[in-house]
């Protein structure tokens, strides 16, 4: 009877001015979203990726430095980018172009709570990690579930530096090992960094299967593959990493025994440690 009553629809940019304050949101980088619409396009080809790309001497390089990591699938030496695209594939290049034009937008400078180094270290071995959850659980989801770990505290840096000192504090609580960043932000303000990491991703167009699951790395497993979800609980410092909770929960949400957990975990760090070094 009152089917003439709609749901108001939320307005993602409303709610990111909402939560990160005066609307000033990094650009994103030019050369990557004209890279990643051709990747996107069914017409779009290995060469032509590999054109735009190397356009960018900045770009370029990193690129290359993913292609010929540890981490990277391709195992061996790349020394142009166009060689670069071709055997890495467009899935892997499309990873890899987001997360070096996610880190041109983020800030970098320090705050009391945030320090860009650690940060990326964190993401590197969280991307590493749910990669290596993957291969065992799902093995056609590796290098979306590596994508979305990568970037699934993206809204962090900017809520840092957004938020001023009550942000800080809440993230000091969690390196501190209390409770979970996703619950004390809950408590403070309502949402969560995965909420504006949502909305981050419609601002700069990114896809919406990406912010689906960096949205739901916090206990929506249905809309996130279980590598994504399991990363969610590794903390950014070494002293309190999260790793009894990330083995308890693979044990029980999906079947892991505890040992192939802590195989994982150790082969993700190696392999984040040297990815890392691309984000130094």
């Amino acid at each position: 009877m009152f089917g003439f009553l709609k749901r108001k629809k939320v307005d993602p940019r409303a709610k990111l001015i909402e939560s990160i304050g005066t609307y000033d949101l990094p650009s994103f980088p030019a050369v990557v979203m004209r890279a990643l619409r051709v990747i996107r396009s069914p017409d779009g080809t290995v060469a032509e990726v590999g054109d735009i790309i190397a356009s960018d001497p900045n770009l370029s390089v990193r690129v290359l430095k993913l292609a010929n990591s540890a981490g990277s699938p391709v195992g061996r030496r790349i020394g142009n980018v166009r060689h670069a695209v071709s055997m890495a594939g467009l899935a892997n290049v499309e990873s890899m172009v987001l997360g070096v034009g996610v880190q041109a937008a983020l800030p970098t400078a320090p705050t009391r709570g945030f320090e860009a180094s650690r940060f990326w270290r964190a993401s590197a071995r969280r991307a590493a990690t749910a990669r290596a959850f993957a291969q065992r659980l799902h093995p056609a989801r590796a290098m979306e579930s590596f994508t979305a770990a990568l970037l699934q505290d993206m809204a962090v840096p900017l809520l840092a530096h957004k938020r001023g000192d009550s942000y800080d504090a809440l993230l000091q609580a969690w390196h501190g090992g209390e409770d979970d960043l996703h619950d004390l932000e809950q408590q403070e303000f309502g949402w969560h960094h995965g909420d504006v990491a949502t909305w981050v991703c419609n601002e700069w167009e990114l896809s919406e299967g990406l912010a689906a699951m960096i949205g739901a790395h916090h206990g929506g497993e249905d809309d996130c593959p279980a590598g994504v979800a399991l990363v969610g609980y590794l903390r950014e410092t070494d002293e309190a990493p999260g790793l009894e909770e990330l083995v308890e929960a693979a044990r029980e949400k999906y079947g892991v025994p505890s040992d192939e957990s802590v195989a994982a975990v150790n082969e993700g760090f190696a392999e984040g440690d040297e990815l890392a070094r691309m984000f130094a």
